[in-house]
């Protein structure tokens, strides 16, 4: 079974498991110094931040160096990064096109983080 703890400074995580969240979340303890995957379409980008507004209807600020890599530029987003007090610290960038449901995908969040926070997968059930 993989299992991710989810704590401050000293928190584990296996390779490749990446908690998913919205803005709001980005401020919960639990969160702090892990590897997340937020989505969200990009409201700015100025070289070396981005706004991000996810489908809690908040924002949240995504560091990176430099300008975004040609190919990712579409209105929404997955950014996968470390959590860090009032932002996210940009390590992969990937593109998810222009029209993106991130009302539904806000609902998946929550259930995931809540009513289904249990649930984990086995590596016989998954499947390349």
């Amino acid at each position: 079974t993989k299992q991710l703890k989810m704590a401050g400074p000293e928190a584990q995580q296996e390779p490749g498991f990446y908690p998913r969240i919205n803005a709001t979340m980005v401020k919960e303890p639990r969160y702090a110094n892990l590897i997340v995957s937020i989505v969200g379409k990009c409201i700015s980008n100025d070289g070396s931040s981005m706004m991000l507004e996810t489908g809690d209807g908040q924002q949240v600020r995504i560091v990176h160096e430099g300008a975004m890599e040609p190919g990712q530029q579409t209105a929404y987003v997955e950014i996968v990064g470390c959590v860090t007090e009032d932002f996210v610290q940009h390590f992969v960038c990937r593109p998810m096109g222009d029209e993106f449901d991130l009302e539904t995908y806000n609902e998946m969040i929550m259930l995931q983080n809540t009513k289904y926070q249990n649930i984990t997968f086995q590596d016989e059930y998954i499947t390349a």
